[in-house]
């Protein structure tokens, strides 16, 4: 683990100990995904608003430029025995960017003492609008996942689609299509490129 920068983890004067705040990073790319240690003083509001006041005067620590702290929007807020979690997820042009979140920790009264995620600078120059003027609808998204799983008519319950942002080695628009299946006893999540039909990626998760 790192000790982040000076000029990390200031917020509005907060009293921090900077030997305590240390940085969780990806070996390979030096990536960070975590912090942890106290990092700022009480904030005031209700804890979405302290969490994105937080990350709107710290994005240095997650993304060198503010445009992907600027697309989140709060997923779920929970409340526990330790304080409040925020969860917030990234959006881009109105479609949700896949395993980018943020969540951020506070203790019941709202001094942070933990943040963890990614985000993805890389969609900025994404045009959704221009990439699904073309592309195939959610019918045909979904014709394709169950022909390349082999799925047929063995489906348990119904199938569900939404257009999302897959990050593979650049961002791609994509229908994410997940169905279970009956006789093979399996969940499956299938990813297809929105523009030209291509399956991008796959996940299967056995029921039995």
């Amino acid at each position: 683990m790192k000790t982040p920068p000076g000029d990390l983890v200031v917020f509005k004067g907060a009293k921090i100990d900077r030997r305590r705040v240390k940085l969780q990073s990806e070996p390979e790319t030096g990536r960070v995904y975590g912090v942890h240690g106290f990092l700022s003083g009480p904030l005031q509001g209700a804890p979405e608003e302290a969490a994105s006041q937080f990350l709107d005067a710290n994005y240095r620590l997650f993304e060198p430029k503010p445009s992907a702290i600027r697309e989140l929007e709060v997923e779920r807020v929970m409340r526990s025995p330790a304080g409040y979690h925020v969860v917030f997820q990234q959006v881009h042009q109105g479609i949700p960017v896949e395993e980018a979140t943020i969540s951020v920790h506070m203790t019941p009264d709202k001094r942070v003492h933990a943040a963890y995620g990614r985000l993805a600078s890389q969609v900025a120059k994404l045009d959704v609008k221009k990439l699904a003027e073309n592309g195939i609808d959610r019918e045909e998204a979904i014709r394709i996942a169950l022909h390349h799983i082999g799925a047929g008519e063995d489906l348990s319950g119904p199938v569900q689609a939404q257009q999302v942002i897959l990050l593979e080695k650049e961002p791609h628009l994509a229908w994410k299509v997940q169905f279970a299946t009956q006789k093979q006893g399996q969940e499956w999540t299938v990813w297809v490129d929105a523009v030209n039909g291509t399956v991008l990626r796959q996940r299967e998760i056995s029921m039995e």
